[in-house]
């Protein structure tokens, strides 16, 4: 079915500077369909979901903010429930059909740009350290590359598990909010584990046609979200919460402001999903590893 997509929470407005996507592309969850600057930092959106871009509701140069709508989206996971009736019509051929969609499974990985988050500056800070190279594989909050301002050094988190692709900064660079830090190949999760139920009893196909979408949500899994490296020992104080039980959050939107006695910071969300749980409270004290919240996340 068609899905209409819009602009996420972005903490202002910014101007399409760069469309990613055209109508007709095929793009996968968290593929970057367009890049927005503002007066701070330029900042690439991700569409929340696979499917074909059926119709584009923006040009370079408009302005936007968050809810404005971006493209119509036909969502693939409708698309692929459709041939379950064929199934009903010709029992005997049920197996045959199953077979290929398993094929698409490997197809779900894609490539992901993970950019620097709010560091709590507007200017340039220098990279320290590089902590990982092409072809390593890590782990969703795994650090990155640590950041030194004249006021602190922080360690900067990976937003999802995966393999790096390419690293686009280099020791004793010049970075800020928003520019790339490398590239991450992500894997979606199993979808298609279903599928052999169907072939093994065919007969039964009508009654197991639903039976995918009933279990995709089943998918989905509760991740808890743990305070990164803040490049200190000691604890901070937290002066503001974002975000609360039953929001909707995006990959890298952050969930809570941190204050020490030499810097703020905004610690930025590993994974998009739905607050489970928010385990801090405005003022309290906390450091690195501390439980943030508890993220129910989608699967692939």
């Amino acid at each position: 079915m068609s899905e209409l997509i819009r602009v996420p929470d972005l903490g202002g407005e910014g101007e399409v500077i760069e469309l990613l996507v055209k109508v007709g592309d095929r793009i996968e969850a968290d593929q970057s369909v367009l890049t927005l600057e503002s007066d701070k930092a330029s900042m690439e959106v991700p569409s929340p979901k696979a499917g074909v871009v059926k119709e584009l509701k923006v040009k370079i140069g408009d302005r936007l903010k968050e809810g404005d709508e971006l493209l119509v989206l036909e969502v693939e996971g409708a698309a692929q429930a459709a041939p379950a009736p064929k199934a009903e019509a010709a029992p005997a051929e049920a197996p045959q059909a199953a077979a290929p969609a398993a094929a698409p499974a490997a197809a779900t990985s894609s490539v992901q740009d993970v950019h620097v988050p709010d560091i709590g500056t507007d200017g340039k800070v220098k990279v320290i350290e590089v902590m990982v190279k092409a072809g390593d594989t890590i782990e969703a909050d795994q650090s990155l590359i640590t950041l030194e301002s004249d006021k602190a050094s922080m360690e900067i988190p990976s937003p999802a598990a995966g393999v790096v692709e390419e690293v686009l900064v280099k020791l004793d660079a010049e970075v800020g909010t928003g520019d790339l830090i490398l590239k991450l190949r992500t894997t979606g999760g199993a979808t298609t584990s279903a599928a052999p139920a169907q072939a093994a009893a065919p007969a039964a196909a009508p009654a197991a046609a639903p039976a995918p979408a009933a279990a995709a949500p089943a998918a989905a899994s509760v991740q808890d979200v743990h305070v990164p490296d803040i490049g200190t020992d000691g604890k901070v104080k937290v002066i503001e919460v974002m975000v609360k039980a039953g929001d909707s959050i995006e990959a890298d939107q952050s969930l809570i402001t941190l204050e020490s006695d030499k810097a703020s910071m905004e610690i930025p969300s590993p994974a998009a999903g739905v607050v489970e749980e928010v385990l801090v409270k405005l003022d309290a004290e906390v450091g690195t590893g501390d439980l943030i919240l508890k993220l129910r996340t989608a699967g692939g």
